[in-house]
């Protein structure tokens, strides 16, 4: 299911750019988290003198907030635009946005992005060698090419050897991997 970024309360009473900031760094600290985990967010004194039921749902809108954050990756400045949209405070937009930029929410994107759930191994870099096989008339032939792809991975090293058609195939599949980025790059 999608997330959608839900309106902003009328009825929320907190609407300060600290309270949002702090708020949002305990969220993203415990991300992934529900709606039941909220009540632990904050303990009885971090809210002396404060209204609980009011933290609370303000943590549940962040908690919204962040999981369309994280599964759209919009750019602040779009992100701005859909809270105006959803009449968030500029006080409340201003506490999302200090946190946007925090390492915590570095961390989360990280560690989202490197969960598999394929079983494979996650690559962390690759290198790569290339030999032409020449024959004694020296002429390459060209089902002689061959290339050497070493994947770094957090199973270890493993070399993968390819031939010439195997080349040209991934010489193909990169190009159309590559037009898929460029086209999420232009939205």
């Amino acid at each position: 299911m999608t997330p959608i970024l839900n309106p902003w309360q009328q009825d929320q009473t907190i609407a300060k750019s600290k309270i949002t900031n702090r708020a949002s760094i305990r969220v993203l600290e415990r991300y992934p988290l529900t709606d039941g985990d909220i009540e632990k967010l904050f303990d009885a004194e971090e809210m002396a003198g404060g209204d609980p039921e009011m933290l609370y749902k303000l943590c549940r809108q962040l908690l919204n907030a962040w999981t369309y954050i994280i599964y759209f990756q919009p750019k602040p400045d779009d992100l701005i635009g859909s809270f105006r949209e959803q009449n968030y405070p500029d006080p409340v937009i201003k506490g999302i946005l200090e946190a946007h930029s925090s390492p915590e929410f570095a961390r989360v994107v990280e560690s989202l992005a490197s969960c598999s759930f394929s079983g494979l191994p996650r690559v962390i870099s690759t290198d790569w060698t290339s030999r032409t096989v020449v024959h004694r008339d020296n002429q390459p032939v060209a089902s002689d090419r061959e290339a050497v792809l070493t994947f770094s991975t957090d199973h270890g090293v493993r070399d993968v050897r390819l031939g010439g058609k195997e080349l040209e195939k991934l010489y193909w599949t990169v190009n159309q991997v590559q037009a898929s980025l460029d086209g999420l790059l232009e939205r």
